[in-house]
């Protein structure tokens, strides 16, 4: 099983997939993904590279810390481009193909819950930017935290071909995995 958590920053998703790699009880191969590397012939093409590296690694499972649900709307947000939706359907279907069992994980959070931990990651990143600047900075994160949420609500309805689980609030892992687990099944998996 492939597990793809996604959500907006400072949600929370690296500590509920390090508790969840923990309590599978299994080998887990663990992956975390930023931007794409603008040097491959197609965008998506790290993601079948990981997948390529987990299937070869005997792991039943593996959790992906973002991954192309991310790539796919942020490139439209920061780059205002189509997300290469082409090549996300042609990854889907390939990973549906190879994989088969792949669910999507959101780990959500009211912007309230996420606004502190973005104020002190923005001051630690510059310490020595005036206050007009990290308030930028910040409005600028909160309208991300916004789209990107939504947006990706709406890649779980109208986009991937999985199932996806939401948590919007904190779940122990064994919890998470148990709804990820669940969701295969109701799609015959």
């Amino acid at each position: 099983m492939l597990i793809v958590v996604s959500g907006p920053d400072r949600v929370g998703k690296s500590t509920l997939i390090a508790q969840m790699a923990e309590a599978a009880k299994v080998k887990t191969f663990v992956s975390h993904h930023s931007a794409p590397p603008s040097n491959q012939d197609n965008i998506f093409d790290f993601y079948r590279e990981d997948v390529i590296k987990w299937r070869a690694s005997g792991a039943p499972l593996a959790i992906f810390d973002r991954a192309w649900p991310c790539s796919y709307i942020l490139e439209q947000h920061r780059r205002r481009n189509a997300g290469h939706f082409e090549d996300l359907v042609d990854l889907e279907i390939w990973l549906n193909d190879e994989v088969g069992a792949v669910v999507h994980l959101a780990q959500l959070r009211p912007w309230h819950w996420s606004a502190p931990l973005h104020i002190e990651e923005l001051r630690e990143e510059f310490p020595d930017a005036s206050p007009w600047f990290i308030r930028d900075e910040l409005v600028a994160r909160m309208q991300e935290h916004k789209t990107y949420s939504e947006e990706l609500m709406s890649f779980y309805d109208d986009v991937t071909m999985f199932p996806s689980v939401c948590l919007s609030r904190t779940y122990e892992a064994e919890e998470a995995l148990k709804l990820c687990k669940a969701a295969l099944r109701r799609v015959g998996e």
